[in-house]
């Protein structure tokens, strides 16, 4: 998500206007090896946190036509899940201590076919496509994703949208000690899957 959009009223000559304003946001999120995701989820629950979601995703990869996404630090991904589907851009990392900040944006689109064939028409390729089961927390202000990686294992994912990505990082630290993280993943699932049929190509 690159934006919200709020309003701001204004009194001029005694005439009110409304102004349109937008705010940059940005998703700052760190990744972990999961220690067991039966065990986070318990742990969640045992703080409070609220399942919000659970089910099967599948994430597709495209390659720009006339630019390295590897260099550039970019994705564009099509994502689809059980209640919908969703065209996504992130934009490159920041570096926000530990973490990982990067803009996204996010499109919702009612048929995954057709915005598959739109960005194939573009000039876009298909890189590769990554299933995952996810189940969904909220916790605090933070989202909490523990994921099923196909062909990668358990993951747990601490997610905020937020303008101060710089301000996160009390909150980040909070939920990694309460729910035990301690193997921190730096790489997206996207990287991890090229790495892995890298060295599988190479032996």
């Amino acid at each position: 998500m690159v934006s919200v959009r709020f309003e701001r009223r204004l009194v001029l000559d005694s005439l009110i206007y409304t102004q349109a304003v937008q705010v940059r946001v940005i998703e700052v999120e760190s990744k972990y090896h999961s220690p067991g995701n039966d065990k986070v989820e318990k742990a969640l629950v045992k703080l409070g946190a609220k399942k919000i979601a659970e089910g099967t995703i599948e994430d597709t990869y495209f390659s720009h036509p006339g630019r390295d996404f590897g260099k550039t630090d970019e994705a564009l991904r099509l994502r689809k899940r059980d209640d919908g589907s969703e065209l996504n851009y992130k934009g490159p990392r920041m570096k926000v201590e530990s973490l990982k900040a990067r803009e996204e944006i996010t499109l919702k689109v009612d048929n995954s076919l057709a915005a598959q064939r739109i960005v194939e028409r573009l000039g876009f390729k298909e890189v590769c496509s990554i299933k995952k089961k996810r189940a969904s927390f909220i916790y605090d202000k933070m989202r909490v994703d523990l994921d099923d990686v196909e062909g990668l294992g358990e993951f747990v994912e601490i997610e905020i949208l937020t303008e101060s990505p710089e301000r996160t990082s009390l909150l980040f630290e909070t939920a990694v000690k309460e729910l035990e993280l301690d193997k921190a993943e730096p790489m997206t699932y996207f990287e991890l899957i090229l790495e892995k049929e890298s060295h599988k190509n190479k032996g």
